[in-house]
C-alpha cells in the first residue's frame, strides 16, 4: 500500500469525518500489522502482549502529559478528558502480568521515538495532539472493546490484568465518544490546522504500524521447516 497518498483533501466535511475517511486505509493496515494482527487473530503470547503494553504506556504517558500541560489551551483544553486517560490502567495491567512470572521488557525504540515526537508536538503545535487523542481514545472506546474481549479470552487474563479496556469513570462510553467527537468538530480550528491534524493522524497510524511490526515475534518453525531451511 502506498501510504504517501493515503491522506486526500475532503473539503467541507467535519474534522472527525475527515479523520475517519482519510486515514481508513492506514487504520486497516495497522489492525493487520505485526503484533496487533496476531493479537486480533488470537495468536499472540502473553510475553508479546506485555511488550505491546509497555510500549503503549510510554506513548500514552507522553500524550497525556502533553494534553494535561495544555488544559487551559483554548482549542486543546476543552478536549482534555481525564476519564479517557489510559496511563494508570496500562501500568496496572503491566504489574498484574508481571505477577504471572512474565518478564517485562523495556519499551521498543519505535515507541520511544513516538513518545519523543508527541513531546515535540506538545511544545511546537499543541492542537496536533488532538490527532493522536482521536486515534487512541476513540479507538479504545470503539474497536478497543473488541480487542479487549479477544485479549481476555485468548490469553486467559483476569479483569485485573485487562483494565486498559475498561472506562469506569465514564457512565456511557459510547455517548462520551460521541460528545468528544462533536467537541472536536466544533473546535475553533482554521482549515489549514484541520489539514495538519489529518496529516498528523496519518503520521500516528504510520508510527503504530512501525511499532506493531517491530514487536511481532518471529514466526515459529516446526522441526521439518527448520531442517529444510538448513
Amino acid at each position: 500500500m502506498n501510504t504517501e497518498s493515503s491522506v486526500k483533501p475532503s473539503g467541507g466535511a467535519p474534522l472527525s469525518a475527515r479523520l475517519r475517511a482519510e486515514t481508513k486505509a492506514l487504520h486497516t493496515q495497522a489492525e493487520r500489522s505485526g503484533v496487533m494482527g496476531r493479537l486480533l487473530r488470537g495468536q499472540s503470547t502473553l510475553s508479546a502482549y506485555a511488550s505491546l503494553l509497555v510500549s503503549l504506556h510510554v506513548i500514552y504517558r507522553a500524550l497525556e502529559d502533553g494534553l494535561s500541560a495544555h488544559a487551559t489551551h483554548p482549542v486543546v483544553g476543552p478536549l482534555v478528558g481525564e476519564a479517557f486517560a489510559r496511563s494508570a490502567s496500562l501500568a496496572a495491567d503491566i504489574e498484574a502480568i508481571a505477577q504471572r512470572d512474565v518478564s517485562i521488557p523495556a519499551p521498543a525504540p519505535d515507541a520511544l521515538r513516538y513518545a519523543e515526537h508527541l513531546r515535540e508536538v506538545a511544545v511546537m503545535n499543541p492542537p496536533l495532539l488532538l490527532a493522536h487523542a482521536w486515534l487512541r481514545y476513540l479507538g479504545d472506546l470503539n474497536g478497543g472493546q473488541i480487542v479487549g474481549r479477544i485479549v481476555r479470552e485468548s490469553l486467559a487474563l483476569p479483569l485485573d490484568a485487562a483494565q486498559f479496556y475498561e472506562f469506569p469513570n465514564l457512565e456511557n462510553p459510547m455517548a462520551a465518544a460521541g460528545a468528544w467527537r462533536a467537541a472536536l468538530d466544533g473546535a475553533p480550528l482554521d482549515p489549514a490546522t484541520q489539514d495538519r491534524i489529518v496529516e498528523e493522524a496519518a503520521e500516528g497510524f504510520k508510527r503504530h504500524i512501525a511499532l506493531f511490526e517491530a514487536l511481532a515475534p518471529a514466526p515459529r518453525l516446526d522441526p521439518d521447516d527448520s531442517q529444510s531451511a538448513a
